[in-house]
């Protein structure tokens, strides 16, 4: 090192070693200001003021602009930074006399003038008591770097967890998260297990501890240790922007230096994100089942209420809670093989019979947009998805079954207990999902098929078509497949596999006037015996369409089309089309309903199809098979509460009836002419390919001359 260099060096030192030069620089830090403004702010005289200038300026700290100001050179600034981290050091000179900075990365050093303006604690139950406070008002997110896992303030961290904080903490590799749980009472032994589970805590490691550090995204504290490596519990806390900027930036430094706690998750390909591994993005998180309802719940509730993309691992059972979704989420199962997701989510434990609506998972809240795919939904009470308030909702790609409902269905009396895959709702006043709905390439199956040994009963009697289950005993139980209620906005039901649903496949009710249905491309098949849900005469329905059921609604449009549909037992229908079952004020019609390019095939139906108390239906190029008293049945009633309950202008033409064998009256129907059910008179019962009964008009009907057709309305036209 040269002599004029030292020369140089010791002359700067000693130029800001006068106090009153260093005011004239922290004075044109802030601004350039000419001879009279820096006399004025320093208390000094004006040639002391330009002797000191004069100074500055020979050692080029300060220069001089042409209007006469001065200002502070990039040199002086810099030789300011400095001059201030060395006051920082001397003004906690008995501090640093303790505790060691060697391990803190140099460029962290340099910068602990960041630390000026900071509060300095030097009382440990102050410093205690200001941890505090720094998990107690945390909103977002709290950062811990730590020689051991701080239990004094587990219940804090536990309540900041329940707020949806986020806690990030380090520890040393042979302490992470590991206290003595024998030693501590029950309830912290818990706690600390299911803050083990929960997402919003990330654990990771270090060899050697250096430093310690409490940060939430609005305040700091940070201890240095002492020369023998401990943690006094004395230390710096700070608000301000500059500090917090150093402590988030050098814990990070010690984050990405550490390990996480356990085996990092593998590079999964899956067809819903090209790549998931450790490395999410902050708005991503990978949960991991642990087949512990007193974790997994949570587990996956913290996962939703905190992140958008939330990636489930492995198995989960969440007991007999209920997953509310109330933010804008994507919920999605990883992985799948052979076509079945990998991701398995079940409930267990419930008591039955039970009065109240019980979910697996429910979407509530305001203007979300919600997505729930390639999860399998083992077992549940109630209904398994339940949407009623939000934007929009994607379902798809989901697999829910069941091996039996029985034990599982919401109670409704004498109507039986019900069980629902999918309810695509809204709430009853307002309805819901103006953005819509989508359910797509889902696979649903409630029951073992009879020939596997599913049914109720081995003795026969489920096949005399004069049996109906004890429903109100809970001998059977009422299956619904996917429910479409009380939405405003269009909903979309495609590619859907649904199997053994005993009473309705796809139910589709309530629905306000401005809401768009279409239901498309499914494939629905019951191998099983229907329920003979609300006292009705067909066993189980394919898929079925009423304008106003439980409040009074009319309206919606409905489009059924390209759907296959097979109901292999006794007196089931394939679709099904009714106006009102309640008859208050503002109860009506749809607005209109298309059925067209299905095939339906009922091997000992009832109806092919049914249209109830219903306007403006068209059927048309449906393909129907296999043996059922009437193809088609199109029945009114009389007028209530001045609502026309007549089946009016519904049209049926250019299908294909040549596979559907026409049943012969037989015992059952003679015992049951009502004209609802089957048409005759006397004790003898009649049998067609078309049934319009007394309360119908002005329907249109194309048949072929083999066809037969049983006309009992008026105005009603019969082409061949």
């Amino acid at each position: 090192m040269s002599a004029g260099f030292q020369d140089y060096l010791y002359d700067i030192l000693f130029e800001v070693s006068s106090e009153d030069r260093h005011k004239i620089l922290l004075l044109l830090l802030k601004e350039p200001s000419n001879l009279t403004q820096l006399s004025t702010k320093s208390d000094l005289n004006l040639p002391e003021t330009r002797r000191h200038i004069s100074r500055l300026m020979e050692v080029d700290l300060v220069e001089r602009n042409p209007d006469g100001s001065y200002f502070l050179t990039y040199f002086g600034n810099c030789i300011l930074e400095l001059i201030e981290e060395m006051s920082f050091y001397s003004q906690h000179k008995d501090y640093f006399l303790t505790h060691s900075l060697e391990f803190i990365p140099t460029k962290f050093r340099m910068r602990l003038r960041d630390f000026s303006n900071s509060e300095f604690i030097d009382n440990v139950l102050n410093f205690i008591r200001r941890i505090e406070k720094v998990i107690r008002d945390a909103d977002k997110e709290i950062w811990l770097l730590v020689d051991q896992f701080p239990l004094n303030f587990l219940s804090l961290i536990l309540e900041a967890i329940q707020r949806g904080v986020r806690l990030k903490i380090i520890e040393p590799s042979d302490r992470v998260l590991n206290p003595d749980l024998e030693a501590l009472a029950s309830e912290d032994s818990l706690a600390i297990e299911k803050m083990r589970a929960t997402p919003l805590v990330e654990q990771r490691m270090l060899e050697d501890i250096d430093l310690y550090m409490y940060i939430s995204e609005k305040d700091c504290l940070v201890s240095f240790p002492t020369i023998e490596k401990e943690n006094d519990y004395k230390g710096f806390k700070s608000t301000n922007n500059s500090t917090l900027d150093w402590s988030q930036s050098l814990f990070q430094h010690y984050w990405e230096m550490s390990l996480k706690r356990g085996s990092p998750p593998p590079v999964i390909e899956t067809q819903f994100s090209q790549k998931i591994d450790n490395t999410l993005a902050p708005d991503s998180i990978i949960v991991a089942g642990q087949e512990k309802p007193e974790y997994d719940a949570q587990l996956i509730q913290d996962a939703v209420d905190n992140y958008y993309e939330v990636i489930l691992r492995g198995r989960f059972n969440i007991g007999t809670s209920t997953i509310l979704i109330k933010k804008s989420t994507v919920l999605r199962g990883e992985g799948r093989t052979d076509d079945i997701p990998d991701t398995k989510i079940y409930k267990k434990g419930w008591n039955f019979p039970f009065v109240s609506q019980e979910f697996l998972i429910m979407v509530r809240g305001d203007a979300i947009d919600v997505t729930i795919e390639n999860i399998h939904f083992e077992n549940f009470n109630g209904t398994c998805i339940n949407t009623t308030k939000g934007n929009s909702v994607t379902i798809r790609k989901n697999r829910i079954t069941l091996l039996s409902g029985l034990g599982r269905g919401l109670t409704f009396g004498t109507w039986g207990d019900h069980i629902v895959g999918i309810t695509a709702g809204g709430e009853n006043q307002v309805g819901g999902f103006p953005g819509g709905q989508l359910i797509e390439d889902n696979y649903l199956d409630f029951a073992l098929s009879y020939g596997r040994g599913g049914f109720i009963s081995n003795e026969g009697f489920e096949k005399d078509p004069e049996y109906r289950p004890d429903l109100k005993n809970h001998e059977y139980f009422i299956c619904v497949g996917i429910n479409i209620c009380r939405n405003k906005g269009k909903v979309t039901v495609r590619n859907n596999t649904i199997r053994n649903m005993n009473s309705r496949g796809i139910l589709v009710f309530d629905n306000w006037e401005n809401s768009e249905i279409k239901i498309h491309d499914n494939i629905i098949t019951s191998e099983v015996f229907g329920a003979y849900p609300y006292n009705s005469p067909m066993a189980g329905v394919g898929i079925f369409v009423q304008s106003a059921w439980s409040e009074p609604r009319s309206g919606c449009t409905v489009d059924v089309f390209d759907n296959k549909i097979f109901c292999e037992k006794i007196n089931y229908c394939g679709i099904a089309v009714h106006g009102p079952s309640m008859y208050a004020p503002r109860a009506g019609k749809l607005t209109s309903c298309s059925i067209k390019n299905n095939e339906i095939e009922i091997l000992n139906g009832l109806y092919g199809l049914q249209i109830r108390k219903s306007d403006h239906t068209t059927i048309t190029n449906n393909i129907i098979k296999g043996a059922a008293y009437y193809v088609i049945q199109i029945s009114g009633s009389r007028s209530r509460n001045d609502i026309d309950l007549r089946s009016k202008n519904n049209i049926f033409a250019d299908n294909n009836l040549e596979g559907i064998h026409i049943k012969p009256p037989d015992k059952y129907s003679d015992n049951h002419i009502d004209n609802y059910t089957f048409t005759g008179s006397g004790k003898k019962s009649k049998t067609a390919h078309i049934w319009l009964n007394n309360h119908t008009s002005n329907n249109s009907i194309k048949i072929k001359s083999a066809e037969t057709f049983i006309d009992e309305g008026e105005n009603n036209k019969i082409i061949n």
